[in-house]
């Protein structure tokens, strides 16, 4: 026998029943899931954060040594431009050397004159210059005929210089004629032998001077 009371009463409370556990499970759910989501999310705020100071302290590294790198590049860079300017430094002066030494005037070799090796006494207090214009011969041919004597020459020594010849004075031999004969002036002659006046002797040894 059925009772319809019983059923109706059964059936209407049943979706209440359902929807009330319905709610408990979504409430249930929903708090669950809250700490859930708020717990990973800590997490990965945490993990941000690491990776951030992570990431901050590997940038911060690098530029220490880009640094240091820029500095040694510098350092580099300046002991090479040392280097190079030392060198070039050397080769201007090495050039400069070069040019100098192209540059000077080839010392002249001092040629003897040509003539006959003579032995002549200077007079005291004469020159050097006073016996070299006596023969007809420069300064310098005379000190390279006597490597011994010095700028300090004061006569009263003997002095190779050189002559054209000794002229041994005949009939009729004027200075003029002898001056002639050698191609040389009458005045260098009397010079040459000491002589005040255009006087010979027949006999006498004329010495010549080269001019």
């Amino acid at each position: 026998m059925k009772i319809p009371f019983l059923k109706e009463s059964t059936s209407s409370n049943l979706p209440l029943i359902t929807l009330f556990v319905l709610l408990i499970t979504l409430v249930g759910l929903v708090f669950v899931g809250y700490e859930h989501f708020l717990g990973t999310e800590n997490k990965e705020l945490a993990k941000a954060e690491k990776l951030v100071i992570a990431e901050d302290e590997v940038l911060m590294e690098p530029p220490v040594s880009i640094i240091s790198d820029s500095t040694s590049m510098v350092s580099s860079v300046d002991s090479s431009k040392e280097q190079d300017s030392g060198q070039k430094a050397e080769l201007d002066l090495e050039v400069q050397k070069q040019e100098a030494e192209a540059q000077k005037i080839p010392e002249e070799k001092v040629v003897e004159p040509i003539g006959k090796s003579y032995a002549y006494v200077a007079d005291k207090g004469e020159s050097l210059n006073g016996v070299a214009k006596r023969f007809g011969i420069s300064v310098d041919q005379l000190k390279s005929m006597n490597p011994s004597i010095s700028d300090g020459f004061n006569g009263g020594v003997k002095v190779n210089v050189k002559i054209k010849a000794i002229h041994t004075v005949g009939p009729g031999d004027v200075l003029r004629v002898v001056a002639e004969k050698y191609k040389v002036s009458k005045k260098s002659i009397m010079d040459a032998n000491h002589k005040s006046e255009d006087v010979t002797l027949r006999g006498e040894a004329l010495v010549i001077p080269v001019k």
